[in-house]
Formats: structure tokens, C-alpha cells, sequence
């Protein structure tokens, strides 16, 4: 059960051990793009070049989604990046489900893990295999693995670096269940939990009030969306690459031109910028910006947080 590309990958990986595969589960077919075009999410696809059923419910609620799972007959689901299961979907295989998280439970419970450890400054992270209970990344660990996150590592390269130790994790999880070496498993350390929501819009505002090294970890972290943005001229501007300094010779979101270089002020520290997007445009890099700007709006170059 799963819809994204990152999901995709542990199907593939799947398909290729000693584990029979009967069914897949992802969300349905939505509009894409600014023509809306119909699209199948990337479990689906990778499911049908697999030559798997697809099951593609609306609701995971719903009694005939129920009734279509018990068909399968299934010892166990392996859940990767999909929904909360009700309890009378999680009755429907012998075993229950597992669930491919993106961190190191419990820290980082939640939609967006990657995300966050990487918006945090965490310098490691991880990914853990648990069995689902009823309640948001909750259950017992089977398996974790650790990992570091580099400087400009974004939110993509993360989830890269996570499908190798995952797909381990998760054949040694699978292997505890089918051998029954699940009788001692450890809760999580409850109190010790932290969120991880679902991104939303406004969480990609650069707020130049920060210092350069916190705005440069939410820039990676919500790439490619929400992405980071603020305003110059009254447009929307993207933030796509940058690189922090620790020396402070700008004011917050004033900005210079050196050469073909572009430096924004922040809190604490000099935001370079390497790559921007225009609102509308494709991203460039910053010299192509400064060489494409006004002289008047060069000797003045500030950008703005968004109302």
C-alpha cells in the first residue's frame, strides 16, 4: 500500500525477493498540472508494469474496500508512504501491516518526516520499520536504520539515501514475522515523540528574520514543494539554491550583486543565492538574474517576506 515514487521503489524491491506479491493498494488516479491531466499515482504504474492487481479506493473506510482486501487472503500489508489504516482494515491479513516510516521513531511522527528532520538542521536521520496500530506512527519497531543528512542534501536526496537501508530493514522485518520472532517487541518511547505535519503553503515563506543556516534548511528541506519564496518587485520569487555564511554585512532581505554572485541579508549570517525562479519563469542561475535586472532595481535589490 502505497502511492508516491518513494513507495514505488520498496514495490520494486518486493517483486524481486522470495515474498509473493498479490495485490497492491494506492490512492485514485488524480488531476496533474496546470492542463489537469489524469494521472496515475507511481505505485500504480510500477503495479501494472508488475502485472499486480491495483486496488484504488477513495476512502480506506469504506466496508467494500474491506471486502476487496479478505479476497487476497493476505498473511500481511507493507504500508509505505499511504494513510492511517482503520482497525477493521488492519483484520483483514493474518499478520496485520508494516509501515516503511521516513525517520527515526518517534521522533518525526507524521506526513512529512524528511522534511522536517532536514527544516530542523538534524545532521542524521533514519528510517523504521513498526508494526501499524490505529494511531499515527505508533506501534512496536521491528527494525531501524541510521543515516547522515548532508548540508545541501534536499528533501529528494534524503528519500534516496533512504531507499537502500529501508529495503534492508524491511527484509529483515519481513523475515521476524515469517520465522515468528515478534513476541518481544519493545513499544516506542512514547513521550519522546515529535510532529512531522503535512506541509502546507505558507511553510515555504522565507522569513529573513532567521538567520542564513535556518533559511538555508528550509529552502532543501521543502524542495521541490512548498519550495521557498518571497517577494521581489511584488512578484513571487523562488530561493532554489543557496549556500549560508556566517559573516552579517547585510540588513534582512537586502540583497547585493557581487559580480555574478547574489548575497541576501538575514538575521544572523549571508544567505548566498546560486539558483532562482522567477514567478512563471524556469530557475536560473544567479548571475543570469542580476544580469537580467535593472540597473535601479540592482542598486537597490531587497526582497521581502510574504504578507
Amino acid at each position: 500500500m502505497g502511492t508516491p515514487d518513494f513507495a514505488a521503489h520498496f514495490l520494486d524491491h518486493l517483486s524481486k525477493g522470495p515474498h509473493e506479491l498479490v495485490a497492491v493498494v494506492t490512492q485514485p488516479d488524480r488531476p496533474v498540472g496546470r492542463g489537469r491531466v489524469l494521472t496515475a499515482p507511481p505505485v500504480k504504474n510500477k503495479a501494472l508494469e508488475l502485472g499486480l492487481p491495483v486496488l484504488q479506493p477513495v476512502s480506506v473506510k469504506e466496508e467494500s474496500f474491506a471486502l476487496d482486501l479478505e479476497r487476497y487472503k493476505a498473511d500481511l500489508f507493507v504500508v509505505v508512504a499511504f494513510s492511517i489504516l482503520p482497525k477493521r482494515v488492519l483484520g483483514c491479513s493474518k499478520f496485520g501491516a508494516v509501515n516503511v516510516h521516513g525517520s527515526l521513531l518517534p521522533k518525526y511522527r507524521g506526513a512529512a518526516p524528511v522534511q522536517w528532520a532536514i527544516a530542523k538542521g538534524d545532521e542524521k536521520t533514519g528510517v523504521s520499520v513498526f508494526l501499524l496500530d490505529e494511531k499515527m506512527d505508533h506501534g512496536p519497531l521491528l527494525e531501524q536504520r541510521e543515516f547522515s543528512i548532508d548540508l545541501f542534501d534536499t528533501s529528494e536526496d534524503v528519500l534516496n539515501k533512504m531507499v537502500e537501508p529501508g529495503s534492508e530493514a524491511l527484509d529483515k522485518a519481513l523475515d521476524r514475522i515469517a520465522y515468528g520472532n515478534i513476541e518481544e517487541l519493545s513499544p516506542q518511547e512514547h513521550e519522546k515523540a515529535s510532529p512531522a505535519p503535512k506541509l502546507k503553503k505558507d511553510d515555504g515563506k522565507i522569513d529573513f528574520n532567521m538567520s542564513a543556516l535556518e533559511i538555508h534548511n528550509r529552502i532543501r528541506a521543502f524542495y521541490p514543494w512548498p519550495g521557498g519564496f518571497c517577494s521581489f518587485n511584488g512578484k513571487t520569487v523562488y530561493f532554489r539554491k543557496t549556500i549560508p555564511h556566517h559573516s552579517t554585512w547585510l540588513n534582512p532581505g537586502e540583497a547585493r550583486g557581487d559580480k555574478e554572485k547574489l548575497y541576501v541579508g538575514t538575521s544572523n549570517g549571508v544567505l548566498e543565492v546560486t539558483e532562482i525562479q522567477l514567478e512563471g519563469k524556469r530557475a536560473m542561475p544567479a548571475a543570469d538574474f542580476l544580469r537580467g535586472i535593472q540597473k535601479k532595481d540592482k542598486d537597490n535589490l531587497c526582497f521581502k517576506t510574504m504578507a
